[in-house]
């Protein structure tokens, strides 16, 4: 979630204040970011039935990084803009892979392992957007992308371990409740 939150909060300053993009453009990239997403969004169950979580969560690792890191090292505003499109279509169904896994853990119920997983991602969206700003003020939002592109690296790299999400849960029998 944190890679959306600085698309949202901060690609329309950073489109200004550093590639000189007008008010109008700048509204451009999170708006493509956002575009992009929801299309993926719509398709990640079809694309994730086909290739598998695992696969789906890697694949779309890389293409988030991809598009943070051609925003990052953007030349110009529309080339910044078609990167944070391309990392919208890599960071649609990042979620909602880690979600179903959650729900599948086999070791936590449901409830309690998906109610953990949106505390720890919405703890990101609330703690985010100041430090993306702090570290933007200090170091520029160019640093700030690429570090962000680094760090859905990582998450394409450990995406075996979202393997549940593909795991069918068991059933709970009534032997199981009871006893």
């Amino acid at each position: 979630m944190i890679p959306e939150g600085a698309v949202l909060d901060w690609a329309a300053i950073y489109l200004q204040k550093e590639l000189g993009s007008s008010v109008v453009t700048s509204g451009l990239g999170f708006a493509c970011f956002a575009g992009t997403m929801a299309i993926m969004r719509f398709l990640g169950d079809g694309v994730r039935n086909r290739f598998g979580a695992v696969r789906t969560l890697r694949v779309s690792g890389f293409m988030g990084a991809a598009g943070l890191m051609g925003g990052a090292l953007a030349p110009f505003d529309w080339v910044a803009i078609v990167s944070f499109a391309a990392a919208g279509i890599g960071v649609a169904n990042m979620v909602p892979v880690l979600f179903s896994a959650a729900g599948n853990h086999p070791r936590l119920p449901a409830a309690s392992a998906i109610s953990i997983a949106t505390m720890v991602g919405y703890c990101g969206i609330l703690v985010a957007p100041s430090s993306i700003g702090f570290l933007a003020e200090h170091v520029g939002f160019r640093p700030t992308y690429a570090g962000l592109s680094l760090l859905l690296v990582i998450v394409a790299l450990m995406a075996g371990r979202a393997a549940d999400a593909d795991a069918a849960r068991p059933a709970r029998t009534a032997e199981a409740v009871a006893g």
